[in-house]
């Protein structure tokens, strides 16, 4: 068998299958660009996508995106001041992730303990009406998963209802983004669809909010974890990991990891592990005879992997940003690259050998060159 090479912004076209790892929760975003018929650019919130995920993931979860349409998602109301959000923003395999989501038909609903809708204006629009998606939200649902919005992702759940037609949150409290907060005078509310509340409403949901806003208001009901605006994001995230984890205790749900997946997790362990100040990360990651090369003045220069975990302090944080390019896999060798930039110093490009014994992939060589980052004049 040739070698199968696994060039990410490729392989995210691949449809995630049962043979994946962790339990699964399943984001729905939207393709929508612009508000309705208009000129005006819409998006999906960044926010409320990358800080679910980064909790989600870092609990053991698998994501994986699913659109109307697949393909990209158009990302918008970025904020790079937030740590989370920035590191997203230059995490290549995640990026490819939304370039690359699946299409509704490709989903199987045994494999996902939640589905989670994010927001942003693009959430308008699309989804609710998608007869497949919401047949797997019900499914994912009556399978004692979890359904989660957040913001006008509420929009996405609008019209769910059970096998028999009846609402599939009848009585439920269910919150998003009101209708009172919406600038009603602008064009892009004109093109709405809907009103969130009271298309929730008129699907027998009680539609609840906080008047403050930006307050981290959400609400749980049984097995409905909704937030209102994306302050809420990380609240819903939590309770939605607290109901897996009484729903799916004592089932076997959990499956096979992909190879990729763990490669992936071992090099996260290195960049974020060395950023993070958590050299035990590191230990995972390394081989105990893991040594590091480049060269310096035309000279071989070799460090011991122990070495460079001594100079990691624990608990000391770095302006580190990395992201994996690529990742080529052949039975139980791997190479990896990976990029890592320190603002207002260098560039490093890293070089991995990774092989897979007594059942987990470890680093057990390291090249790297770099570039000085070079300041441009006002």
């Amino acid at each position: 068998m040739s070698t199968v090479k696994f060039v990410l912004f490729v392989l995210l076209c691949f449809k995630l299958t049962s043979t994946f790892a962790q339990q699964k929760i399943l984001f729905v975003t939207s393709n929508q660009h612009y508000y309705g018929d208009t000129n005006i650019k819409t998006s999906n919130h960044f926010g409320e996508i990358v800080v679910p995920y980064d909790i989600f993931t870092k609990a053991g979860f698998m994501i994986d995106f699913v659109s109307p349409e697949g393909g990209a998602i158009p990302i918008g109301y970025i904020n790079t001041s937030d740590s989370i959000q920035e590191k997203y923003l230059y995490d290549g395999f995640f990026m490819n992730k939304l370039k690359n989501t699946v299409t509704p038909n490709e989903i199987r609903t045994e494999d996902y303990v939640a589905i989670f809708y994010s927001g942003g204006g693009a959430a308008m629009y699309g989804v609710a009406e998608n007869k497949t998606l919401q047949n797997i939200a019900q499914e994912i649902y009556t399978n004692n998963g979890i359904i989660s919005t957040i913001c006008h992702g509420s929009a996405g759940i609008a019209y769910l209802k059970d096998k028999n037609g009846k609402s599939l949150y009848a009585g439920r409290k269910i919150t998003g983004y009101p209708d009172s907060f919406e600038k009603k005078e602008k064009e892009y509310y004109k093109t709405f669809p809907f009103a969130i509340d009271e298309a929730i409403k008129n699907n027998e949901g009680v539609f609840i909010y906080s008047d403050k806003g930006n307050d981290e208001f959400y609400s749980v009901d049984e097995r409905f974890v909704t937030g209102q605006d994306p302050s809420s994001a990380t609240k819903i995230a939590e309770e939605v990991i607290k109901l897996i984890n009484q729903n799916f205790k004592n089932k076997n749900r959990i499956v096979q990891k992909s190879e990729l997946e763990q490669i992936r997790a071992t090099l996260i362990d290195y960049i974020e592990g060395t950023g993070n100040g958590e050299p035990e990360r590191l230990r995972r990651a390394f081989h105990p005879d893991f040594n590091l090369y480049t060269v310096a003045e035309d000279t071989l220069w070799i460090r011991s992997g122990e070495k460079y975990i001594s100079a990691i302090k624990e608990g000391k944080k770095t302006s580190r940003i990395g992201r994996i390019i690529s990742v080529d896999i052949e039975k139980d060798a791997a190479i990896a690259k990976a990029e890592i930039v320190i603002p207002n110093w260098r560039i490093f490009t890293d070089y991995f050998l990774l092989l897979k014994y007594e059942g987990t992939w470890k680093i057990v060589h390291k090249s790297y060159s770099w570039q000085e980052i070079v300041e441009k004049e006002n």
